[in-house]
């Protein structure tokens, strides 16, 4: 069985999405409880993705050559993730739980069942899913039990597909978005807390929705 392994090469990222995601995921790393200097680790995409904020915010018609900065800017933040994957795959060669705790994208074909993996208990969470504040995006409402540590979520775009194939977002907070998706698409969601001992994922259901 292979062993989970983050993407390293985070190009696909749409441009609306690429900030929001690139935040999470620094936020995430700094906060994990499974990464040793998670701050220190995050501080770079931090200040790549502060950056692009910045000129996205002060130029609303760039001109071609300002257009072209951007670009490097956005480059730079796509960079700064891969290099953040590059390196934790480095150091939790194979360790889900830290893996998944940075916010960053698994492989799919990489992933393994959390059910087998992960050295946590799931207890059961249950949650609403709405439109989010961003087109293409749903969002997660979470009512987390006490004690929770992370919130373990996966989510799929089809159906049919095996649990260890779905994608997977782990975080802390009450609120997650996901996405972007195209408008029309079904995507079926399920949830579980991660509490601190070891068991299976105790899921309180799947829900589903279509983005608007």
């Amino acid at each position: 069985m292979r062993k989970p392994k983050l993407i390293e090469d985070y190009s696909y990222l749409l441009v609306d999405s690429l900030s929001p995601f690139a935040h999470s995921a620094a936020r995430q790393t700094a906060t994990s409880a499974f990464i040793a200097s998670g701050g220190v680790l995050s501080q770079p995409l931090t200040t790549a993705v502060d950056a692009l904020d910045a000129n996205v915010a002060a130029i609303d018609y760039p001109t071609p050559a300002q257009t072209a900065n951007r670009d490097l800017l956005r480059l730079a933040v796509t960079t700064e993730l891969g290099r953040l994957a590059k390196r934790l795959n480095l150091d939790y060669t194979g360790q889900e739980p830290a893996l998944l705790s940075s916010g960053l994208t698994l492989m799919a074909a990489a992933s393994t069942a959390a059910t087998s993996s992960l050295d946590t208990e799931m207890g059961l969470m249950d949650f609403d899913l709405l439109d989010g504040t961003q087109p293409g995006c749903l969002l997660l409402k979470l009512k987390r039990p006490t004690g929770t540590i992370q919130n373990l979520i996966r989510y799929t775009i089809a159906e049919d597909l095996d649990e260890d194939q779905w994608s997977v977002a782990v975080g802390g907070g009450r609120e997650r978005q996901l996405g972007p998706f195209k408008s029309g698409t079904r995507v079926w969601v399920k949830v579980a807390a991660l509490q601190g001992a070891t068991t299976d994922p105790q899921y309180a259901g799947v829900k589903t929705r279509i983005v608007q």
